[in-house]
């Protein structure tokens, strides 16, 4: 630190967040005046384009010379690589005598200021003074962990390290989270049976037990795997890992018209795709700005989890494949691959029609490996599942409540169905319900897709989130009522049509596992990319264009599996 406070005449300060070591003294160097100065040693290029920049200073007076070139110097890629190439727009920024030279030596040399050049040379600048500032030599861990970046940032192996790594993710989401979704889930039971002995029967513990406890209690029973999700990417995150998976995931971005500086926003969608739209504002190139909101809504979200577990965990067998993973989890990496393929693909289709300028370049410094902080990944698994159920949780409740209305009224005359148990009775009224009504009028629309009513009625109502499916579902097949013992997941396998046929085949499952995938069906992410864009236009075409992909999806897949099996 002394050594670059005498290099630069500026104040340095050595600041390690972690374990808060100089965070005081930065504190007191921020507010004390004397603290602040232009630096003695700027930044020096190479000699053609110092005489370039001395040339514009001429035109102003001398007494700013000094800030003026400080300023030019620490702001070129303005200046001479996107200002003045487009049309030199930036002249009027300059003295009326000064423009004509502008002209000239731009024509002549500034075209060759490309901001890569800027970046290289400032980098290669940036490490001969450092070199002189380092002392001693790396510490053993740091020279395997060297290592280990020559196979993590491989163009081959580091994607397959990549896939590798999101693979084990995967595993742990359904091996390690099962025991507490069982215990969440007998906790909701619990709860709704013991509310139920202060009530009578009648709709009023219905609508507590099957709609409130029920349908809300059908979503928290997946906050084990949520926030395992969480975890991964935080411990990723800390460690280092994410911004060389950037690195690697850049050559492969840029066949479809993408940078890397994409590829943070766009896996941060495995979260949620509202804080991955705003986060897209960082992104200076518009046309990768746009294209960026425009497909972040692929990628597997955390809203998606509930869904693609329950279908999964209900349908698809939980055999060991290679003895290391099982079915379930590699069904659920290949839907998130999904989502970054499909994302990869349409971004190169913006590219070649609305978009059609160059990317940005990616340009980023690898951080050391870190040990992950225990208390920042509690803290940011903390703050993401607060969000998720402070942001869920109300339209959730509140759909869940309308829906049990919908699906438990007008009432049925129950002296009509003199031979039917209470069993019975509930799918009567279910289906001679308004949901019930609703849905059946949505299955000609849905049934060449593989869905049934019942489906219908999650399709409609999970366009407000993804999620409430699962709370749909729930309300819809009764779980969490005094009649059922079953659980979600069973009550699925068991469900048949009139004809005595398994309602959830792996067909139709996989055509629904595809229409999640692929459609809009979140009112939040509609919202951001209007305010984002500032455009009307722009979320319109997102929703429009998801819901054609995800129709077009399962269409084809289960017309396709229903014409060879």
């Amino acid at each position: 630190m002394d050594f670059l406070s005498r290099e630069f005449g500026i104040l340095f300060q050595y600041v390690n967040p972690k374990n808060g070591d100089g965070v005081q003294e930065l504190k007191d160097l921020i507010f004390s005046p004397n603290s602040f100065r232009l630096p003695i040693r700027s930044f020096s290029w190479d000699p053609e384009r110092e005489k370039f920049l001395n040339g514009l200073l001429k035109s102003f007076s001398s007494e700013h010379s000094d800030s003026l070139k400080f300023v030019l110097i620490n702001s070129f890629k303005e200046l001479s690589g996107e200002v003045l190439q487009k049309g030199l727009p930036g002249l009027s920024l300059f003295p009326q005598n000064s423009r004509k030279f502008i002209r000239e030596e731009f024509d002549r040399f500034g075209k060759r200021f490309t901001y890569l050049e800027e970046l290289t040379q400032k980098s290669i600048y940036i490490k001969k003074i450092l070199g002189n500032a380092i002392v001693g030599n790396p510490i053993p861990s740091e020279r395997i962990l060297s290592k280990a970046d020559k196979i993590l940032l491989h163009p081959f192996w580091g994607v397959v390290s990549f896939l590798g790594i999101m693979a084990l993710v995967f595993q742990a989401l359904f091996t390690w989270s099962e025991i507490p979704m069982n215990w969440i889930e007998l906790t909701v039971q619990s709860v709704g049976s013991y509310v139920g002995r202060f009530l009578d029967e009648g709709p009023l513990r219905s609508l507590i037990q099957e709609g409130i406890i029920g349908g809300v209690g059908a979503v928290l029973v997946f906050i084990p795997q949520i926030g395992l999700l969480f975890l991964f990417i935080g411990i990723l995150e800390e460690t280092g890992y994410i911004a060389r998976a950037s690195f690697v995931m850049d050559r492969f971005m840029g066949k479809f018209g993408l940078s890397g500086k994409s590829f943070i926003p766009l896996l941060s969608s495995a979260a949620c795709a509202v804080p991955a739209i705003m986060g897209a504002r960082t992104i200076e190139n518009k046309s990768d700005r746009i294209t960026t909101i425009l497909v972040a809504p692929l990628i597997t979200c955390s809203a998606r989890y509930p869904v693609y577990i329950l279908v999964i965990g209900a349908i698809f067998p939980a055999e060991n494949l290679w003895g290391i993973f099982n079915i379930q989890a590699l069904t659920m990496l290949g839907l998130f691959l999904l989502g970054m393929i499909s994302s990869m693909l349409a971004a190169l289709v913006f590219k070649k029609t609305f978009f059609k300028s160059d990317s940005s370049y990616f340009l980023m410094e690898l951080p050391a490996y870190n040990t992950p902080s225990i208390k920042n990944l509690a803290l940011t698994v903390f703050k993401k599942l607060k969000a998720f159920l402070s942001t869920a949780g109300q339209i959730i409740l509140f759909i869940s409540i309308l829906l049990w209305f919908l699906a438990n009224y007008p009432r049925i005359d129950s002296s009509l169905y003199p031979n039917a148990g209470d069993a019975e009775l509930k799918k009567i009224q279910i289906r001679e319900s308004y949901a019930g009504s609703a849905g059946k009028f949505m299955e000609p629309v849905l049934k060449p897709i593989g869905f049934d009513w019942k489906m219908g009625i999650g399709i409609i109502t999970s366009f407000a989130a993804r999620e409430i499916m699962v709370s749909t579902l729930s309300i819809i097949y009764g779980v969490g009522g005094e009649e059922s013992d079953d659980d979600l997941k069973e009550a699925i396998r068991k469900d048949k049509d009139e004809d005595g046929k398994a309602v959830w085949s792996l067909k139709n499952s996989v055509s629904l596992l595809l229409f999640f995938a692929f459609a809009c069906q979140c009112m939040s992410t509609i919202a951001v990319v209007k305010k984002e864009t500032n455009s009307v236009f722009w979320p319109s075409f997102l929703f429009t264009y998801m819901t054609i992909l995800a129709y077009s999806a399962s269409f084809s897949v289960f017309q396709i599996w229903s014409l060879f099996s």
